[in-house]
C-alpha cells in the first residue's frame, strides 16, 4: 500500500505544526512562504558531531560532545523566581553535569538512569567537569545533537533548532515520492530521488549521501533553468509581433553628450540600434566593467524610442539605484522634451496615482523604477522597450511580468557583472551580447592593496590623507552586527571612525535601514555633508559618487573576488586618483590568492575568469557570497560540467516534450522558475 502524505511543496508554510502567525512572518521575510521554500532553505554549512569523546578528554577551548547516563537531576530555585536545573552524567571516564538556568519545565522530560547527548563548551567548576546550557537530547532520540547538524543562515528571529525541528516535520508529512525528473534521465545521470535529496542535503546520513543530494539539487536547477529558457524562447518566437522602432535623428542626442562616446559605447549603440530597426526585436545582454558607461547606452536607446512616440521602462534591484539612475537619465533626456517618472515603494499615494497616470496616458516617455513597476496596476500607453540593470538581482518570474507589459517588447539587459565567455553563452544562449570594454579617458586605474591585520593601518591613514584633501571614502564590513571577535560589523567599525575622525561625519548604511532613510544618507553622501560612509554591500552596485576616492573592505575573506570588484568601482569615478584596499583576516590560501588577485587585476572580465579559476567545484559552502544573488550566475561556473549535460538534457526533453513522449514535467520546472520556486535562499548550490 503507498504512503500518503499530508502535504505538498506548494502547501503555504502555516500547513506545518508549530508555525503560526508570527513565525510566518518571520520566515516570509527570509523568502520562505511555502514547504517548497523551506526545503529549499539549505544549510551553509555543517556540524560534524559524529564522534563523541570521553568526558575526562574533553578540552575546555572548544566545543565537545559527550554522552552519559543520567544519574540525578535536580531541580533548585534561585532568588528573584530563577531555576537552576543540574543533572548529573556518568560515561566510562568520569562523573560530570549539564546544567541548566531558568529552564524548571526540563525536570519533568528527563529520564534517570538513560543515556543523553550533551555539547557545548565544558569548564572546570570546584574540580568538577560542568556543561552550563548545553545543546542536549536524548541519545537516539529525533532531536539527538549527535551527527552532522545543519547550520542556516539566521534572519529575522529563525533558530537553527526551529528550522531543524520544521524541516524534520516537512520532510516526514510532504509528498516527495513524485519526481517530476523523467525515469530515463534519472537513471542516465544516476540522480538521486527528490525525497533522498532533500532529506540529505539538511540532514546527511554521511558525506557520500551529501555529494549524491548536493548533485542532483544543482542538476535539477540548471535543468529547470535550461527548460524555462527554452521555453521562453519557443515563446517570444511564436508571439509574431512586430518589434521595430522607426528610425530618427539621433544628431540632436549625441551633440548634446558632455563627452566622446568611447569606442565601446559606439558599437555597443549601433547593435542596439540594429536591433530596434529589426521586426524581431531585440533580446540583448550588455555587459561592462563597472564604469564603463553603460547608461548613455540606455539613455541613447530611449531617446530614440521616445521621438518614435514610443515609451521605454528601466528596472533598477534597489531604490538608490533606481533614484540614481532616475536623476542623471531625466537630466540628460529633459533637454529633449522627454518627459521621465520615477516610480517607488515608499512613495506617497497621491504621487504614485500621478506617476501611473501620467504612464498610462502617454504623458510621460520614460518609467524608471524598482520592482515596483512591475505591480498590475502600472499600466503602459505603448510600451516599446525595457531595460533590467543589474538584472542577476531579479528573478526570471519578475523579467516576464516586465515584459508583458507591451506589445513586442524589446529587452536589453545591462550588467557590470562579468560572467566568464563559455558561461554567458550556455546560461543567457536565448540572448545575443554586446561587451564595453573601454573606460572612460579621463578615468585613472584606482591603486589596490592588500593588506592583513598587521598592515591594516595603512588604510586608515590614506583614509585621513583623502579627508583633508576633500575626498569621500567608503568602509565596508561583511555583517551588520556580530558576536564574533574575527569579524568586523558595520556597527563596530562605524564607532571606530567615530573616534578616530572626530572632525569629519561620518553615517552607517545597510539593509535593515527604512528606504526613506537609505535614500537620505545617499544623498547626503552625494552632496558631501557625509563624508565617510560605513556600510554592508548594499552600496555594492552601480551607485555614482564622483567624488569618492578610498574604498576599504574589511574581512576580504568574506567576500567572493567578483563582488569586491564590483565595490571597488564605487570609486574612481572622477578625475582625482583612488584607491581601494583589501584587508584580510584569514590564512587560507584561496583568500590570500583572492586578495593577491584584488591588487593585479583590474579588468572585471579577467576577475571573473579568476574567480572561476579560485572557486572551483568545492568552494561554494561558506558564507562569502550569502546574500549576493548577483554572483548567483558566477556561482554556477563551478558546475560547468554539469551545466553542459543539463543542456544536452533540455534538447532532449524540449524534442520530446513537443511530440507528446516526454515523461519529464516540463510545466512543472517551468512553472517553478517562473515562481521562483527553484531558488537557493542560502548559496549552498
Amino acid at each position: 500500500m503507498l504512503e500518503t502524505y499530508p502535504h505538498g511543496l506548494n502547501d503555504d508554510i502555516c500547513s506545518i505544526k508549530g508555525i503560526g502567525a508570527k513565525k510566518k512572518e518571520q520566515l516570509s521575510a527570509a523568502g520562505i512562504c511555502t514547504i517548497g521554500d523551506l526545503l529549499s532553505y539549505y544549510p551553509v554549512k555543517y556540524k560534524d558531531r559524529r564522534a563523541a569523546v570521553r568526558a575526562m578528554d574533553a578540552g575546555t577551548d572548544k566545543d565537545s560532545l559527550v554522552c552519559g547516563r543520567l544519574i540525578k537531576a535536580q531541580l533548585r530555585p534561585l532568588s528573584g523566581g530563577r531555576s537552576i536545573t543540574e543533572c548529573t552524567l556518568k560515561d566510562d571516564s568520569c562523573v560530570f553535569y549539564a546544567v541548566f538556568f531558568n529552564m524548571p519545565y526540563l525536570r519533568k522530560t528527563l529520564d534517570t538512569g538513560a543515556y543523553y547527548s550533551v555539547f557545548g563548551q565544558m569548564r572546570i567548576r570546584n574540580g568538577a567537569r560542568v556543561w552550563t546550557n548545553p545543546e542536549f537530547s536524548r541519545t537516539g532520540s529525533e532531536r539527538d545533537v549527535r551527527g552532522i547538524i545543519p547550520v542556516y543562515r539566521h534572519s529575522a528571529g529563525l533558530t537553527d533548532i526551529n528550522l531543524r525541528k520544521w524541516i524534520k516535520e516537512a520532510l516526514d508529512t510532504t509528498d516527495l515520492d513524485t519526481d517530476w525528473i523523467g525515469s530515463d534521465i534519472t537513471e542516465e545521470r544516476r540522480l538521486c530521488g527528490q525525497a533522498f535529496a532533500y532529506r540529505n542535503i539538511h540532514f546527511p546520513e554521511s558525506p557520500k549521501h551529501y555529494k549524491a543530494a548536493k548533485y542532483r539539487l544543482i542538476y535539477e536547477r540548471l535543468l529547470m533553468y535550461q527548460l524555462a529558457v527554452r521555453m521562453n524562447g519557443a515563446s517570444a518566437s511564436d508571439a509574431g509581433f512586430d518589434s521595430s522602432v522607426p528610425e530618427v535623428s539621433m544628431d540632436g542626442f549625441y551633440d548634446s553628450l558632455p563627452f566622446e562616446l568611447t569606442e565601446g559605447q559606439s558599437k555597443c549603440i549601433d547593435e542596439i540600434m540594429n536591433d530596434l530597426s529589426s521586426k524581431r526585436g531585440m533580446n540583448r545582454l550588455v555587459q561592462g566593467d563597472v564604469g564603463c558607461g553603460k547608461t548613455v547606452v540606455a539613455e541613447a536607446a530611449m531617446y530614440r524610442c521616445a521621438k518614435s512616440g514610443l515609451q521605454s521602462a528601466m528596472m533598477a534591484p534597489t531604490e538608490i539605484l533606481a533614484r540614481q539612475h532616475f536623476e542623471s537619465i531625466s537630466r540628460d533626456l529633459a533637454p529633449h522634451g522627454i518627459e521621465c517618472r520615477l516610480l517607488v515603494s515608499d512613495m506617497k499615494p497621491a504621487e504614485r496615482r500621478k506617476v501611473i497616470d501620467d504612464i498610462a496616458s502617454g504623458t510621460a516617455d520614460v518609467l524608471i523604477g524598482t520592482h515596483a513597476i512591475i505591480q498590475k496596476d502600472v499600466l503602459f500607453s505603448d510600451l516599446e522597450l525595457v531595460i533590467t540593470d543589474e538584472q542577476h538581482r531579479f528573478g526570471v518570474a519578475q523579467r516576464k511580468t516586465f515584459v508583458k507589459k507591451g506589445r513586442g517588447v524589446n529587452v536589453c539587459v545591462m550588467s557590470a557583472t562579468p560572467i566568464p565567455r563559455t558561461l554567458a553563452a550556455t546560461v543567457f544562449g536565448d540572448m545575443d551580447f554586446s561587451i564595453i570594454r573601454s573606460m572612460p579617458k579621463n578615468r585613472k586605474k584606482i591603486i589596490t592593496r592588500a593588506l592583513d591585520q598587521k598592515t591594516r593601518e595603512r588604510a586608515y591613514i590614506e583614509l585621513g590623507r583623502e579627508l583633508e584633501k576633500g575626498g569621500r571614502a567608503y568602509v565596508i564590513a561583511p555583517s551588520i552586527d556580530s558576536d564574533d571577535d574575527e569579524l568586523y560589523s558595520v556597527q563596530k567599525l562605524f564607532e571606530e571612525i567615530k573616534d578616530r575622525y572626530p572632525g569629519y561625519a561620518s553615517a552607517l548604511l545597510h539593509g535593515r535601514l527604512p528606504a526613506e532613510e537609505k535614500a537620505d544618507v545617499m544623498r547626503r553622501f552625494k552632496e558631501g555633508s557625509i563624508q565617510i560612509l560605513v556600510s554592508t554591500i548594499v552600496i555594492e552596485v552601480g551607485i555614482d559618487v564622483p567624488e569618492a576616492t578610498v574604498m576599504i573592505i574589511e574581512n576580504s575573506e568574506r567576500f567572493g573576488l567578483a563582488q569586491m570588484h564590483q565595490l571597488r568601482g564605487r570609486v574612481g569615478r572622477g578625475s582625482r586618483q583612488s584607491y581601494c584596499y583589501v584587508i584580510n583576516y584569514s590564512d587560507s590560501e584561496t583568500a590570500v590568492a583572492r586578495a593577491k588577485a584584488m591588487a593585479e587585476i583590474s579588468d572585471g572580465f579577467e576577475i571573473s575568469e579568476k574567480d572561476y579559476e579560485l572557486r572551483g567545484p568545492g568552494d561554494v559552502m561558506g558564507t562569502m557570497q550569502s546574500g549576493n544573488v548577483s554572483s548567483d550566475i558566477l556561482m554556477l561556473s563551478a558546475y560547468t560540467d554539469i551545466l553542459e549535460l543539463a543542456m544536452k538534457d533540455a534538447d532532449r526533453i524540449m524534442e520530446e516534450y513537443r511530440t507528446g513522449d516526454s515523461d519529464t514535467d516540463v510545466a512543472y520546472a517551468y512553472e517553478r522558475m517562473m515562481d521562483g520556486g527553484a531558488s537557493d535562499n542560502s548559496g549552498i548550490l
